[in-house]
Protein backbone atom coordinates (compact mmCIF):
# COMPACT_ATOMS: atom_id res chain seq x y z
CA UNK A 1 0.00 0.00 0.00
CA UNK A 2 1.32 3.41 -1.05
CA UNK A 3 1.17 5.63 2.41
CA UNK A 4 1.61 9.51 3.18
CA UNK A 5 1.88 10.07 6.93
CA UNK A 6 0.68 13.74 7.24
CA UNK A 7 3.15 15.35 10.95
CA UNK A 8 6.20 13.48 11.18
CA UNK A 9 6.27 13.83 14.54
CA UNK A 10 6.27 11.01 17.52
CA UNK A 11 3.37 9.31 16.15
CA UNK A 12 3.24 10.22 12.69
CA UNK A 13 7.24 8.38 12.90
CA UNK A 14 5.94 5.22 15.21
CA UNK A 15 3.28 4.28 12.70
CA UNK A 16 5.54 5.18 9.32
CA UNK A 17 8.72 3.27 10.24
CA UNK A 18 6.57 0.11 11.44
CA UNK A 19 4.75 0.40 8.09
CA UNK A 20 7.52 1.06 6.07
CA UNK A 21 9.71 -1.84 7.72
CA UNK A 22 6.81 -3.54 6.47
CA UNK A 23 7.48 -3.20 3.19
CA UNK A 24 4.69 -1.02 2.34
CA UNK A 25 5.69 2.56 0.44
CA UNK A 26 5.36 5.27 3.22
CA UNK A 27 6.47 8.91 3.21
CA UNK A 28 6.82 11.02 5.62
CA UNK A 29 5.14 15.26 5.29
CA UNK A 30 6.10 17.80 7.90
CA UNK A 31 6.44 21.39 6.98
CA UNK A 32 10.14 22.22 8.41
CA UNK A 33 12.67 21.88 6.07
CA UNK A 34 15.25 21.53 8.60
CA UNK A 35 13.21 18.69 10.06
CA UNK A 36 12.71 16.58 7.17
CA UNK A 37 16.53 16.93 6.54
CA UNK A 38 17.23 15.23 9.53
CA UNK A 39 14.35 12.33 8.78
CA UNK A 40 16.50 11.58 4.94
CA UNK A 41 20.03 12.22 6.88
CA UNK A 42 19.57 10.05 10.16
CA UNK A 43 16.25 8.02 9.38
CA UNK A 44 13.87 7.14 12.29
CA UNK A 45 14.84 5.28 15.24
CA UNK A 46 12.39 3.39 17.41
CA UNK A 47 13.37 2.34 21.42
CA UNK A 48 10.23 0.53 22.71
CA UNK A 49 9.50 0.14 26.36
CA UNK A 50 7.89 -3.18 25.49
CA UNK A 51 10.76 -4.60 23.03
CA UNK A 52 14.61 -5.35 23.43
CA UNK A 53 15.42 -4.42 20.06
CA UNK A 54 15.70 -1.04 18.09
CA UNK A 55 13.74 -0.79 14.89
CA UNK A 56 16.06 1.38 12.69
CA UNK A 57 14.20 2.47 9.54
CA UNK A 58 14.99 4.76 6.44
CA UNK A 59 11.85 6.38 5.28
CA UNK A 60 11.66 8.81 2.62
CA UNK A 61 10.40 12.49 3.85
CA UNK A 62 9.13 15.77 2.12
CA UNK A 63 7.86 19.34 2.93
CA UNK A 64 5.80 19.01 -0.04
CA UNK A 65 3.28 16.32 -1.27
CA UNK A 66 3.91 16.63 -4.74
CA UNK A 67 7.36 14.53 -4.69
CA UNK A 68 4.90 12.03 -3.35
CA UNK A 69 1.84 12.00 -5.79
CA UNK A 70 -1.73 9.87 -4.80
CA UNK A 71 -1.62 7.49 -2.47
CA UNK A 72 -3.74 4.73 -1.49
CA UNK A 73 -3.85 6.12 2.11
CA UNK A 74 -3.44 9.17 3.93
CA UNK A 75 -2.80 9.06 7.89
CA UNK A 76 -3.23 12.52 9.46
CA UNK A 77 -1.30 13.04 12.57
CA UNK A 78 -0.55 16.31 12.91
CA UNK A 79 -2.17 18.57 16.05
CA UNK A 80 -6.26 18.75 15.55
CA UNK A 81 -5.93 22.63 15.29
CA UNK A 82 -3.76 22.03 11.86
CA UNK A 83 -5.84 19.33 10.65
CA UNK A 84 -7.61 21.69 8.09
CA UNK A 85 -4.87 23.48 6.87
CA UNK A 86 -2.57 20.87 7.00
CA UNK A 87 -5.02 18.20 4.30
CA UNK A 88 -5.52 20.90 2.48
CA UNK A 89 -1.46 21.80 1.78
CA UNK A 90 -0.72 18.48 0.89
CA UNK A 91 -3.80 17.85 -1.58
CA UNK A 92 -1.28 16.72 -3.59
CA UNK A 93 -1.41 13.13 -2.74
CA UNK A 94 -4.81 13.12 -2.36
CA UNK A 95 -6.17 11.41 -5.20
CA UNK A 96 -9.60 10.60 -6.81
CA UNK A 97 -9.42 7.45 -4.94
CA UNK A 98 -7.20 8.41 -1.72
CA UNK A 99 -8.70 7.77 1.60
CA UNK A 100 -8.08 9.66 4.06
CA UNK A 101 -7.41 8.70 8.04
CA UNK A 102 -7.87 10.71 11.01
CA UNK A 103 -6.43 9.06 14.47
CA UNK A 104 -5.65 12.38 16.32
CA UNK A 105 -6.82 13.72 19.30
CA UNK A 106 -9.81 16.30 19.13
CA UNK A 107 -13.49 15.47 18.74
CA UNK A 108 -14.11 17.08 15.40
CA UNK A 109 -11.17 15.74 12.98
CA UNK A 110 -13.60 13.10 11.50
CA UNK A 111 -16.03 15.75 10.48
CA UNK A 112 -13.11 17.99 9.14
CA UNK A 113 -12.26 15.02 6.48
CA UNK A 114 -15.64 14.36 5.36
CA UNK A 115 -15.38 17.95 4.84
CA UNK A 116 -12.70 18.72 2.69
CA UNK A 117 -12.50 14.52 0.99
CA UNK A 118 -16.25 13.26 1.21
CA UNK A 119 -17.82 10.71 3.72
CA UNK A 120 -16.99 8.08 1.34
CA UNK A 121 -13.24 8.15 1.68
CA UNK A 122 -13.28 9.61 5.32
CA UNK A 123 -11.98 7.65 8.32
CA UNK A 124 -11.76 8.65 11.79
CA UNK A 125 -10.81 7.27 14.50
CA UNK A 126 -8.27 7.10 17.68
CA UNK A 127 -5.18 5.15 19.03
CA UNK A 128 -3.77 4.27 22.27
CA UNK A 129 -0.34 3.64 20.86
CA UNK A 130 2.02 6.67 22.68
CA UNK A 131 5.38 7.79 22.21
CA UNK A 132 7.56 10.71 22.64
CA UNK A 133 10.43 12.17 20.74
CA UNK A 134 13.42 15.28 21.82
CA UNK A 135 14.80 15.21 18.49
CA UNK A 136 13.59 14.47 14.53
CA UNK A 137 13.31 10.31 13.95
CA UNK A 138 14.16 9.96 17.39
CA UNK A 139 11.38 8.02 19.08
CA UNK A 140 10.74 6.29 22.17
CA UNK A 141 7.46 4.36 22.27
CA UNK A 142 5.77 4.64 25.50
CA UNK A 143 2.32 2.68 25.36
CA UNK A 144 1.45 -0.13 22.48
CA UNK A 145 -2.63 0.37 23.60
CA UNK A 146 -5.31 -0.25 20.81
CA UNK A 147 -6.08 1.74 17.29
CA UNK A 148 -9.61 1.80 16.21
CA UNK A 149 -10.87 3.47 13.42
CA UNK A 150 -13.93 3.62 10.96
CA UNK A 151 -16.19 5.07 7.97
CA UNK A 152 -18.54 4.47 5.59
CA UNK A 153 -16.75 2.56 3.43
CA UNK A 154 -16.05 -0.65 5.97
CA UNK A 155 -14.40 -3.07 2.92
CA UNK A 156 -11.47 -0.38 2.64
CA UNK A 157 -11.29 -0.36 6.55
CA UNK A 158 -10.67 -3.69 6.75
CA UNK A 159 -8.03 -3.56 4.12
CA UNK A 160 -6.24 -0.95 6.30
CA UNK A 161 -6.73 -2.93 9.48
CA UNK A 162 -4.80 -5.65 7.87
CA UNK A 163 -1.86 -3.46 7.03
CA UNK A 164 -1.87 -2.39 10.29
CA UNK A 165 -1.68 -5.80 12.30
CA UNK A 166 1.03 -6.35 10.21
CA UNK A 167 3.08 -3.93 11.18
CA UNK A 168 2.50 -5.02 14.78
CA UNK A 169 -0.84 -2.20 15.76
CA UNK A 170 -3.40 -4.16 17.43
CA UNK A 171 -6.41 -2.50 15.17
CA UNK A 172 -10.35 -2.86 15.50
CA UNK A 173 -12.51 -1.58 12.61
CA UNK A 174 -15.81 0.58 14.40
CA UNK A 175 -19.06 0.19 12.65
CA UNK A 176 -19.51 4.21 13.81
CA UNK A 177 -15.79 6.32 14.84
CA UNK A 178 -17.70 8.75 16.69
CA UNK A 179 -17.94 6.03 19.02
CA UNK A 180 -14.30 5.20 20.16
CA UNK A 181 -13.24 9.17 19.12
CA UNK A 182 -15.89 10.39 22.26
CA UNK A 183 -14.99 7.52 24.15
CA UNK A 184 -11.07 8.59 23.82
CA UNK A 185 -11.50 12.07 23.85
CA UNK A 186 -13.72 12.09 27.34
CA UNK A 187 -10.16 10.49 28.91
CA UNK A 188 -8.61 13.14 27.37
CA UNK A 189 -10.32 16.50 27.81
CA UNK A 190 -10.22 14.79 31.66
CA UNK A 191 -6.88 14.14 31.78
CA UNK A 192 -4.59 16.56 29.12
CA UNK A 193 -5.62 20.09 30.00
CA UNK A 194 -4.85 19.18 34.00
CA UNK A 195 -1.49 17.70 33.56
CA UNK A 196 -0.78 20.88 31.42
CA UNK A 197 -2.33 23.44 34.48
CA UNK A 198 -0.11 21.00 37.10
CA UNK A 199 2.28 19.73 35.14
CA UNK A 200 1.94 16.25 37.07
CA UNK A 201 2.69 12.82 35.59
CA UNK A 202 0.14 10.18 34.58
CA UNK A 203 0.69 8.32 38.01
CA UNK A 204 -0.20 11.51 40.01
CA UNK A 205 -3.23 12.92 38.54
CA UNK A 206 -5.36 10.19 40.02
CA UNK A 207 -3.59 11.32 43.87
CA UNK A 208 -5.53 14.50 44.89
CA UNK A 209 -9.42 14.29 45.90
CA UNK A 210 -9.21 17.80 44.07
CA UNK A 211 -8.10 17.06 40.68
CA UNK A 212 -10.09 13.83 40.29
CA UNK A 213 -13.52 15.58 41.10
CA UNK A 214 -12.86 18.38 38.64
CA UNK A 215 -12.02 14.92 36.61
CA UNK A 216 -15.21 14.03 37.14
CA UNK A 217 -17.46 17.08 36.76
CA UNK A 218 -15.39 17.54 32.95
CA UNK A 219 -16.59 14.13 31.94
CA UNK A 220 -20.28 14.61 33.09
CA UNK A 221 -20.54 18.05 31.02
CA UNK A 222 -19.18 16.15 27.95
CA UNK A 223 -21.56 13.22 28.39
CA UNK A 224 -24.29 15.96 28.91
CA UNK A 225 -23.08 17.18 25.30
CA UNK A 226 -22.72 13.83 23.95
CA UNK A 227 -26.44 13.22 24.95
CA UNK A 228 -27.53 16.66 23.58
CA UNK A 229 -26.05 15.84 19.91
CA UNK A 230 -27.70 12.42 19.97
CA UNK A 231 -23.70 10.48 20.37
CA UNK A 232 -23.97 7.07 22.08
CA UNK A 233 -21.50 7.02 24.75
CA UNK A 234 -19.84 3.14 25.08
CA UNK A 235 -17.38 4.10 27.81
CA UNK A 236 -19.05 3.85 31.29
CA UNK A 237 -16.57 4.31 34.06
CA UNK A 238 -13.54 6.79 32.06
CA UNK A 239 -11.58 7.27 35.23
CA UNK A 240 -11.25 3.67 35.79
CA UNK A 241 -10.08 3.23 32.51
CA UNK A 242 -7.12 5.67 33.26
CA UNK A 243 -6.66 3.96 36.13
CA UNK A 244 -5.76 1.06 34.54
CA UNK A 245 -3.80 2.87 31.99
CA UNK A 246 -1.67 4.33 34.41
CA UNK A 247 -0.44 1.23 35.18
CA UNK A 248 0.61 0.14 32.06
CA UNK A 249 3.03 3.52 32.17
CA UNK A 250 3.49 5.50 34.96
CA UNK A 251 5.78 7.70 33.75
CA UNK A 252 4.38 9.22 30.47
CA UNK A 253 4.13 12.78 29.96
CA UNK A 254 0.53 13.63 28.49
CA UNK A 255 0.86 15.48 25.25
CA UNK A 256 -0.78 18.39 26.46
CA UNK A 257 2.35 19.06 28.98
CA UNK A 258 4.59 18.26 26.51
CA UNK A 259 2.93 20.89 24.39
CA UNK A 260 3.24 23.78 27.55
CA UNK A 261 6.83 22.97 28.10
CA UNK A 262 8.31 23.15 24.43
CA UNK A 263 5.75 26.48 24.23
CA UNK A 264 3.78 25.07 21.64
CA UNK A 265 0.03 25.56 20.86
CA UNK A 266 -2.29 22.98 22.57
CA UNK A 267 -4.88 20.91 21.56
CA UNK A 268 -7.30 22.69 23.85
CA UNK A 269 -9.77 24.29 21.32
CA UNK A 270 -10.53 21.05 19.66
CA UNK A 271 -11.18 19.07 22.95
CA UNK A 272 -12.66 21.37 26.06
CA UNK A 273 -13.12 23.72 23.54
CA UNK A 274 -15.07 21.50 21.20
CA UNK A 275 -17.17 20.67 24.86
CA UNK A 276 -17.88 24.35 24.54
CA UNK A 277 -18.54 25.09 21.20
CA UNK A 278 -21.07 22.22 20.90
CA UNK A 279 -22.56 23.53 24.60
CA UNK A 280 -23.06 26.31 23.13
CA UNK A 281 -25.18 24.86 20.15
CA UNK A 282 -27.30 22.89 22.16
CA UNK A 283 -27.83 24.94 24.96
CA UNK A 284 -26.23 22.92 27.72
CA UNK A 285 -24.25 24.47 30.09
CA UNK A 286 -20.44 23.36 30.91
CA UNK A 287 -18.90 25.80 33.57
CA UNK A 288 -15.94 23.53 34.12
CA UNK A 289 -14.98 23.12 30.72
CA UNK A 290 -15.13 26.42 30.03
CA UNK A 291 -12.73 27.21 33.00
CA UNK A 292 -10.02 24.66 31.65
CA UNK A 293 -10.54 25.95 28.37
CA UNK A 294 -9.28 29.93 29.43
CA UNK A 295 -6.95 28.74 31.71
CA UNK A 296 -5.05 26.86 29.10
CA UNK A 297 -5.59 29.70 26.48
CA UNK A 298 -3.70 32.31 29.20
CA UNK A 299 -1.03 29.83 29.98
CA UNK A 300 -0.55 29.29 25.93
CA UNK A 301 -0.66 33.06 25.32
CA UNK A 302 1.38 33.80 27.81
CA UNK A 303 4.71 32.36 25.97
CA UNK A 304 2.66 32.61 22.32
CA UNK A 305 2.71 36.33 22.53
CA UNK A 306 6.25 36.73 23.49
CA UNK A 307 7.78 33.86 20.81
CA UNK A 308 5.45 35.62 18.35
Amino acid sequence: MRIAVIGAGSLGCLFGARLAANEHDVWLLHHRPEYVKQLLEHGVRIQSDYHSNTLEVDVPATTTAGDIGPVDLVLVLVKAHHTKTAVRDHAACIGPETYVLSLQNGLRNYEYLIDLVGAERALGGVTYQAAITDSPGEIQHTSQGETIFGGQDHAFAERVRMVFEQAGFETTVAEDPRHPIWDKQLLGLATLPLAALTRLMVDNLMNDDGLEWIMHQLIAEARAVAEAHNIDLRTDDVLTSFQEMVGTYPSHKISMLQDIEYERKTEIDELNGAIVDLATEADVDVPINRTVTELVRSLEQSYLNQNS
